[in-house]
């Protein structure tokens, strides 16, 4: 019931009933509104993100662990001499790196959706204020300068993003392709290409690192951006109060 009272002072019935079915607010309603609004839908999003951060952490330091598992027990097999051990790790080991860059190809797919709708939420707001200031709509200039840091800020992110992850693949591509290379000379036991082996799992144990430590600065990041959004909701919220108490008088 406070809550209810709370944002009945804030919002119009049209913008309470459009955030609650989490749709847009019309666009006939008080540009006020829609801006609530919005800054609500981003609180959501905030927090989906920070949730999926959440879970790809969990899976990114399981597989670092499954790898490290792995590449001990090769090790262990080597120094036993149990060459039937052995062949059975790596066929294990070969059939997760492959999994590992099937994620990184989709991993790349999902960056490039995401930069791609976010250079187009850029220009839409561009082109947004364009209209705006030709039909003479009065709008906080304050608002319309968050608003396009925060879509450029955006865009940055998912370019960045974008380009780690293409990064990531030809990383990984590279040592499987090597890995494939040597393993006729790896069954017979050549002692260079065993050297060899053990370089490329470790190259490929350090991008599962790196990848874990990527996903844990985009949850921090995420984190902030939820908390920064909630601050500019509570500044706006607060504004938009002020403005209506002052209109009372």
């Amino acid at each position: 019931m406070k809550a209810f009272t709370l944002w009945s002072r804030g919002l119009t019935w049209a913008a309470l009933l459009a955030v609650a079915v989490g749709s847009p607010v019309p666009a006939g309603a008080d540009p006020e509104d829609r801006e609530l609004a919005r800054d609500r839908q981003e609180i959501r999003q905030d927090g989906r993100e920070v949730r999926r951060d959440r879970r790809e952490l969990a899976g990114d330091r399981a597989d670092v662990r499954r790898l490290e598992r792995m590449m001990a027990r090769l090790d262990r097999a080597k120094a036993e001499g149990d060459r039937r051990a052995e062949q059975g790790i790596r066929k294990r080991i070969h059939k997760f790196l492959r999994r590992e860059v099937a994620e990184t190809r989709r991993d790349l797919a999902a960056d490039r959706r995401e930069a791609g709708r976010s250079e187009r939420e850029l220009r839409e707001g561009r082109r947004e204020v364009r209209d705006e200031e030709r039909e003479g709509d009065v709008r906080d200039r304050r608002d319309d300068v968050r608003d396009m840091r925060d879509d450029r800020r955006d865009l940055r992110r998912d370019a960045r993003d974008t380009a780690g992850s293409r990064r990531r693949l030809e990383r990984q591509m590279n040592v499987l392709r090597d890995l494939r290379e040597i393993q006729d000379d790896v069954r017979r036991g050549d002692r260079r290409a065993l050297k060899q082996e053990d370089a490329l799992l470790e190259e490929f144990l350090r991008i599962a690192r790196e990848d874990a430590r990527e996903t844990g600065r985009e949850l921090m990041e995420d984190r902030g951006e939820r908390r920064e959004d909630l601050r500019e909701h509570r500044e706006d919220r607060k504004e938009r109060e002020e403005d209506r108490d002052g209109d009372d008088d």
